[in-house]
């Protein structure tokens, strides 16, 4: 099949992530994938099939009018599946696609529980008309799923759920017999309100007496904030912000505990590829995250609560054995969530509706 998706842009997040996966994953099962993205710059890597239209801005009428050139183009006209992830994407691609006449398959992915549009008026109306072209909406979890069902019901009939997917094979556990001196915490993530850093760290502040460091691999508009935040809290000896980095495997070889603080998460791709390293996750107690780690990999903790964040991890920094243990038991949880399985999982559905 010729299988196109739209992205946003292709930028360090779990759904950017995920297109890319596919596309390589679609590409060694035969299939001629390619991937669009709205903003950043120009071309990025056509010579792999990942095209990026250069738009300033994702609301501008240049991704309308690019959108609808390039579907107009003998290279991308006769295309069998087009997949768009991330609002605006999702607004402006049926729109362009119409314009340019295309009659394919038209699928969405839907990425997370919540955000800026859930609960507002102006979000509601914009949603119903986002989601009406789309053939089905794909929900990366169960949880996604309920959520998008609850704010839109006029979506049940189309909505269903594909468990996002990790490259498990780059992701190895290791014998891990002590802690390591100090204690290494990693966490991967956008410095974005989300993923609830400003809060985590007022609970990591309450154990600034152990012999630890917690490091975060992720960059973001929260990052001047959080910077002063570590200072106002004497965290500087105890916080590194690595800025975005692309050798997450490496950065979890040399981790002892995995952290993940998030308000919301619609799956939390990161928790599996730290299952699968066979680190023990303390993980926020919210509908998606809760799903994929579970009780036996990790801690779930109530994101909200400085104290409750601070016990968990206090708890494993305190118990090696305990950390060890939910380690073990991680690679087995997260070889469900496999990107072979995922990609499967979309070809499957694609061909369902032809």
């Amino acid at each position: 099949m010729k299988i196109v998706q739209i992205v946003n842009s292709i930028t360090a997040g779990g759904a950017e992530r995920l297109v890319l996966d596919l596309h390589r994953e679609y590409k060694t099962m035969g299939h001629s994938p390619s991937v669009i993205a709205i903003s950043g710059k120009e071309q990025l890597s056509p010579s792999d099939g990942v095209y990026c239209l250069g738009c300033s801005s994702l609301y501008s009428f240049c991704a309308f009018l690019k959108l609808v050139g390039i579907f107009q183009s003998l290279k991308f006209k006769d295309a069998d599946i087009v997949h768009v992830h991330l609002f605006p994407a999702l607004l402006v691609a049926p729109a362009a696609l119409w314009k340019a006449r295309w009659k394919g398959r038209l699928f969405a992915s839907e990425h997370s529980t919540s955000n800026r549009r859930r609960n507002t008026l102006w979000g509601k109306l914009a949603d119903m008309f986002t989601y009406k072209p789309y053939n089905n909406i794909i929900c990366v979890s169960n949880a996604v799923k309920d959520a998008l069902d609850t704010w839109q019901p006029s979506t049940k009939n189309k909505t269903v759920v594909v468990s996002n997917g990790a490259r498990l094979e780059m992701f190895k556990p290791l014998k891990r017999d002590a802690f390591h001196k100090p204690v290494n915490i990693l966490s991967v993530g956008r410095l974005t309100p989300a993923k609830n850093y400003y809060k985590a760290l007022e609970a990591v502040s309450l154990l600034s007496s152990l012999d630890f460091i917690w490091t975060i691999a992720g960059d973001g508009k929260l990052k001047d904030e959080l910077i002063k935040h570590i200072d106002d809290l004497n965290l500087s000896t105890k916080v590194k912000l690595l800025g975005t980095r692309n050798d997450i495997p490496e950065l979890l070889k040399k981790a002892d505990i995995f952290f993940i603080p998030s308000l919301w998460e619609g799956f939390g791709i990161a928790a599996v590829e730290a299952m699968a390293s066979g680190l023990p996750v303390v993980a926020s107690d919210v509908p998606g995250l809760s799903e994929v780690v579970g009780k036996k990999t990790g801690i779930l903790v109530d994101p909200t609560s400085s104290y409750d964040m601070s016990d968990a991890l206090h708890r494993l920094l305190k118990n090696q054995e305990l950390a060890f243990k939910m380690g073990l038991l991680g690679p087995e949880k997260a070889s469900s969530y496999s990107l072979k399985n995922c990609a499967e999982s979309h070809i499957n559905l694609f061909r369902e509706k032809e």
